[in-house]
């Protein structure tokens, strides 16, 4: 591989993968920018991160994922999977579904399940007498096509019937319970994960010295989830934010003393 492990490289995530070698990592584990609107109209900066802004129209948006899904393509092992957390909200409550209907007819990758993920606090829309509070975010699970009866997950054998060798597999539900986030990085990012989430996703989803790859690290938590991971895991991730990349290391540097 043409860049190292258990880094974080301080770029666009276009930059990193052009350096990858062709099927060098085996999950991408990820949850991009939403494209969040301004209430009145046109799509803006949302304030959510310290550097990107939430500028694109819904049509760069989709093409942008294309273009993202088509660079995954390439870098990912053909029995490899994308786990890609994305919610919707006020502003954007259609988007998710256009977003996946966009991957699967435009690139080489096919949904085979959607976990919901279930929140340890809801957030309320106090001042809209219409929307519900949302507690649950979607992870979309993503296989090349060709693979979607062969790509890699952990499920274990259950049992195997003796007149007919068919094989039985655990029972695994597409529901995880995780909290929101590991901390609160409100001056950096608004929008981040819990590294719970991304144990229980890589529980299932990967194994000894498979090499996680995270496009838009933030604050570190799909690396602070391979290194608080029972499995031997090593993670690559890009981040465009000085700042959150700075935050990141601080982050691992104190995880690996825990």
């Amino acid at each position: 591989m043409a860049i190292e492990v258990n880094k974080i490289y301080n770029e666009d995530c276009f930059d990193t993968m052009k350096r990858m070698e062709d099927r060098s990592i085996n999950v991408i584990l990820t949850s991009p920018p939403y494209n969040m609107t301004k209430r009145k109209g046109g799509y803006a900066d949302s304030g959510r991160y310290d550097v990107y802004k939430d500028w694109k129209t819904e049509k760069e948006y989709l093409d942008f994922t294309k273009n993202l899904f088509n660079e995954f393509n390439r870098i990912i092992s053909d029995n490899g999977v994308v786990l890609y957390n994305f919610g919707y909200s006020i502003e954007n409550p259609a988007l998710p579904y256009k977003l996946v209907t966009e991957i699967v007819e435009n690139t080489n990758w096919r949904l085979v399940d959607t976990i919901c993920w279930k929140k340890s606090s809801g957030l309320p829309f106090p001042a809209n007498k219409c929307r519900l509070s949302r507690t649950w975010e979607y992870v979309f699970v993503f296989a090349k096509n060709g693979m979607i009866n062969d790509f890699f997950i952990d499920k274990g054998i259950a049992s195997i019937s003796e007149k007919t060798n068919q094989i039985y597999y655990n029972v695994f539900y597409n529901y995880i319970e995780a909290r929101n986030n590991d901390e609160k990085t409100n001056k950096l990012n608004q929008a981040t994960f819990s590294s719970e989430l991304v144990v229980k996703l890589l529980d299932l989803y990967s194994s000894d010295g498979f090499i996680i790859y995270d496009p838009f690290m933030g604050t570190g938590t799909t690396a602070i989830g391979c290194l608080k991971s029972k499995k031997q895991l090593y993670y690559i991730g890009s981040e465009i934010s000085e700042e959150q990349v700075k935050y990141s290391i601080e982050r691992i540097n104190k995880t690996h003393f825990v």
